[in-house]
């Protein structure tokens, strides 16, 4: 125990001149068990979950999880909705049986039901109401997945010769035409153009954002930039992975309603070491910190909620990531929705001239009823207006929603639905948006700078799906980077016990 002799403080009103006292706060804290060291985990998220599990399982008990909202699962939210579970968050896990995966957690809970997605029988419909021969479809989606596997211009990009395609619009707009040129004629070649478009429509519906603003990287350097594999959902919702991840952390080491203010990482053991404000005056103690909170909450409050102030490299690799809104819609109908709905609907819509010709519909890429329900149909919107989409007034999307139903299934005695649920992550003070993407002005060196430790003993940490290469943006990489910034810590007590 270290001694420090202060001349003229006052603690309380006394004068401790000339005087010695015994700090309890050990000089360096790896001399500490590890059952005593304090950490405290910010957002209780995939990742701020996974870490606190994996601290708590490996000896951590000191593990306090802040969470700001009143509730636990970050963008993992599952909504029950008429007769099925709608997921306003992350919806669809990735089958990869491979260690400390969702998947191996997912297949680890007997009981729970698993479904492999299905292969929905999708109709492509004109604005017209006409339908497209379905061989048209099979065929546009080989070559789209070829552009996304960007197996034709990996050795142009090398060589520099396709800087100008410094984004992924101008790719698929660059390789589609070419496609479209060499493969088709007339009118074949419209509709194919409006096939490809729905489809690039849909990669944007993943982000929540124009694909102007992601870079051509996005496909060629991150291993999940398009993945089409096969996936499972959770017909009872996804939501149910957290009761795994939170069955060892009890009600005073997970506490929710607790949006911090101020973190400050790096104050010597000597005064009192690192803390965690919170806005409602609690202050946690810590010896480290593990920061968890949604890109887009950083890109706001990072140069003012750190103390001191985070270094300028990783300020800026958070401004430079990009970090998009998907919006999920789901409609309930008071009757069975089999007699009017049998196919997932693709509406094409030929391209416009200018942004100010679009109007918000023209965003939908599909309409399709959720698996194993009878009454809810899912509403997937692509392309932009992400941000403008989610305000609009609920009367509004499900009026404009069932006009366009009538019209592509030229059918005016579809009813409304009885009601409507959205997301609305963009509005959220506490996310601020819903998804990270890798952005033109971004490289993989931001994500890595992002991800880095900063502080003697890693004082304070970085975990979520933005600091993460391989998984970004995903379920699997917010998992992934919690147990990453988690065993960080572990292995500097492993260290030093076997010392």
């Amino acid at each position: 125990m270290r001694y420090i002799r202060c001349v003229g403080r006052k603690l309380h009103g006394t004068n401790l001149a000339n005087n010695t006292f015994k700090t309890t706060y050990p000089t360096n804290i790896l001399s500490k068990p590890r059952n005593e060291v304090a950490v405290v985990v910010i957002g209780a998220g995939l990742a701020g979950l996974s870490a606190a599990n994996h601290l708590i399982k490996n000896g951590f008990k000191q593990t306090i999880v802040l969470e700001a909202t009143d509730r636990y699962g970050g963008r993992i939210i599952s909504k029950q909705f008429g007769d099925a579970y709608c997921e306003l968050g992350a919806k669809f896990v990735p089958i990869n049986a491979k260690d400390d995966t969702v998947y191996n957690i997912l297949q680890s809970m007997r009981g729970l039901p698993k479904k492999v997605i299905p292969n929905k029988d999708k109709l492509y419909v004109n604005a017209f109401g006409e339908k497209v021969d379905r061989k048209l479809p099979e065929l546009i989606d080989r070559l789209y997945k070829r552009l996304c596997s960007h197996i034709q211009f990996d050795e142009k990009y090398r060589t520099g010769a396709m800087d100008d395609l410094n984004n992924l619009h101008t790719y698929f707009q660059a390789e589609k035409s070419r496609l479209l040129t060499s493969v088709f004629n007339g009118d074949e070649r419209k509709t194919a153009n409006e096939i490809f478009n729905s489809l690039i429509k849909e990669f944007g519906s993943l982000l929540g954002c124009s694909l102007e603003y992601v870079n051509i990287e996005h496909i060629t350097k991150l291993k999940n930039g398009v993945n089409f594999g096969n996936y499972i959902y959770i017909p009872t919702g996804l939501d149910n992975i957290l009761s795994v991840l939170t069955k060892n952390l009890c009600n005073t080491q997970l506490r929710i309603g607790k949006p911090v203010g101020e973190i400050n990482w790096y104050i010597p053991p000597e005064i009192g070491g690192k803390r965690v404000a919170c806005l409602d005056g609690d202050v946690f103690r810590a010896d480290h910190i593990i920061c968890t909170v949604p890109l887009g909450v950083l890109k706001i409050f990072s140069e003012n909620m750190f103390r001191p102030s985070l270094p300028s490299n990783k300020i800026n690799s958070i401004k430079k990531l990009g970090f998009g809104s998907p919006v999920k819609i789901y409609f309930e109908y008071e009757g069975n929705i089999d007699s009017w709905l049998k196919s997932s609907l693709r509406p094409l819509w030929q391209a416009e001239g200018t942004n100010s010709d679009m109007t918000w519909t023209k965003q939908v890429v599909e309409i399709s009823k959720l698996p194993k329900s009878n009454r809810v149909v899912e509403v997937i919107i692509g392309g932009e207006f992400y941000e403008k989409i989610e305000k609009l007034p609920d009367m509004e999307v499900l009026t404009e929603i069932t006009n366009l139903l009538r019209t592509l299934l030229k059918n005016q005695n579809i009813p409304y639905p009885t009601t409507i649920l959205r997301s609305n992550w963009s509005s959220l003070a506490c996310y601020l948006g819903g998804r990270p993407y890798f952005s033109t002005g971004s490289t993989i060196n931001d994500v890595l700078t992002l991800a880095e430790p900063v502080g003697p003993m890693s004082s304070l940490l970085f975990a979520g799906d933005a600091t993460i290469v391989e998984g970004f943006g995903t379920v699997d990489g917010a998992h992934k980077s919690g147990i990453r910034e988690a065993q960080r810590i572990i292995d500097h007590y492993n260290k030093h016990e076997a010392v």
